[in-house]
């Protein structure tokens, strides 16, 4: 390799290890969870932590021109039992509808009948992502020194879209966001 190459080539892989982590700094699209748990308040449990929403391009697109983007939030408390299926404890479910009004360029997230404008799309998501202090159990449900399964999960309710959208929805990937199931263990 001649010598002007080889210093073309020593300068040029800094530069792409530099861009390479810039890259993968960059959250990818879809819904994550981040530090979720159960915390004591007063006499309930509450939710702490959430999820990290980034739509992708259809998702943000379509937001844009004025369809809501409906997320349903779900929790699930059981107690494994070795002799048999596991035991319900508590569920809860909540839904929360993100629009966008184009006149006033702002975001509104609706949770349980109060909607909230922002100026921002990233300031939408975050609350739309975050848990917020979400009463989903009360102490008198659970015992201490047992152990519990819990499960938070996340996802776009396709089924909340226009009509017409509904067909390309279900069938394409692009459409579809969820986080998956977040298990864990918790001991009160």
């Amino acid at each position: 390799m001649p010598a002007w190459s080889r210093r073309k080539f020593l300068a040029l892989v800094p530069a792409l290890a530099v861009a390479g982590l810039a890259r993968a700094e960059a959250r990818p699209e879809g819904i994550h969870s981040r530090r979720i748990d159960l915390a004591a308040r007063d006499e309930a449990f509450v939710l702490t932590g959430g999820f990290e929403v980034q739509l992708n391009e259809r998702l943000e697109e379509s937001l844009r021109r004025g369809v809501t983007i409906t997320f349903v939030q779900d929790f699930d408390l059981k107690r494994p039992r070795d002799y048999w299926f596991d035991e319900g404890i508590a569920e809860a479910s909540r839904t929360l509808r993100l629009s966008h009004n184009a006149l006033l360029r702002s975001y509104t997230l609706g949770v349980a009948g109060i909607a909230t404008t922002y100026d921002t799309l990233p300031e939408a998501l975050a609350a739309a992502g975050s848990l917020a202090e979400w009463q989903v159990l009360e102490r008198r449900q659970v015992r201490k020194k047992t152990a519990y399964r819990a499960r938070v999960r996340m996802y776009v309710d396709l089924s909340q879209l226009p009509k017409p959208l509904q067909v390309n929805a279900f069938a394409s990937d692009r459409w579809q966001m969820d986080s998956g199931s977040y298990v864990w263990t918790f001991k009160p």
